[in-house]
């Protein structure tokens, strides 16, 4: 592709609020305000801030799982708000969702089998092989026990049923995967795991992510280039070693502050740039 795969610009998502009382006046809350992003083929794009700060909501836009207020999203050259029909159905197919908590995002009364194969039965695809061969090989390639098929998401552990919920997305062979606080319900071993098997998969397929979390320590693993929101606006996007080595939003750098552990050579070049930044506002004065 010559331009991005996904291209959204000026987004704006506002709630109604009702105050308290029965003639409470309703208000309006802005959870995402003049949000503009863009996701390239192959690269994984990590939109990072505190709960509340409007990253879920973003990625519900994009996904198309509410409206949006005002503004434009593009995929793949596409106007994804004039999408209806069929273009609409094909379009939830070239995007899936991988959610936080797998638990209630898996039906619990189908077994892995139906659940995998659900996107492609919801897109009226044939099921290459058969659906058992096809869940299968699935659930080879995400590390889960293919004997196991067909077992309920309960059976399961949380690391094992996020495994099924990738697998799922997988099944349609997606253009974008949007990965909502896809492992922050993990164990930290479990979630370098998840986050191992997140990178394998895009080396193997192309395909992209638009990967929501609030940990700055999981989103150096894996992205390509970081997006920092704060009260509903994108306060700073760049490459993931300048937003690490050098940040320039004050907030973007309180969230470095209370990561444990950073590289060390992220670490040495922060205060490096930060000492430059101070020795430049001395000089101003």
């Amino acid at each position: 592709m010559s331009g991005p795969l996904l291209r959204a610009t000026g987004l704006v998502k506002e709630f109604a609020i009702r105050g308290d009382g029965l003639l409470g006046r309703t208000a309006k809350f802005r959870a995402v305000d003049d949000v503009s992003l863009e996701v390239r083929a192959g690269e994984t794009l990590a939109l990072v801030g505190e709960s509340g700060s409007g990253k879920s909501t973003t990625a519900r836009l994009v996904a198309r799982l509410i409206d949006t207020t005002s503004g434009t999203i593009e995929f793949a050259g596409r106007d994804v708000h004039s999408l209806t029909g069929k273009d609409l159905h094909a379009y939830r197919g070239e995007v899936q969702v991988v959610f936080q908590d797998p638990y209630s995002s898996l039906n619990p009364k189908h077994t892995v089998e139906r659940i995998v194969t659900a996107p492609l039965v919801y897109q009226k695809r044939p099921i290459p092989g058969g659906a058992r061969a096809f869940t299968r090989e699935l659930m080879e390639r995400v590390g889960l026990d293919p004997d196991h098929s067909g077992r309920f998401p309960a059976q399961f552990s949380g690391g094992q049923a996020q495994r099924i919920g990738i697998a799922r997305a997988l099944a349609v062979a997606p253009k974008l995967i949007i990965a909502d606080e896809a492992v922050s319900a993990l164990d930290v071993s479990v979630q370098a795991q998840v986050i191992n098997l997140l990178r394998r998969l895009q080396d193997e397929e192309g395909f992209s992510y638009l990967f929501i979390a609030h940990d700055l320590a999981v989103v150096r693993q894996i992205a390509h280039r970081v997006a920092v929101m704060n009260g509903g606006r994108i306060v700073e996007t760049g490459d993931r070693d300048q937003v690490f080595g050098d940040p320039q939003d004050p907030y973007t750098r309180r969230l470095l502050a209370a990561v444990p552990r950073i590289r060390p050579e992220w670490d040495a070049a922060r205060r490096r740039n930060e000492r430059a930044r101070t020795q430049r506002q001395e000089a101003g004065r």
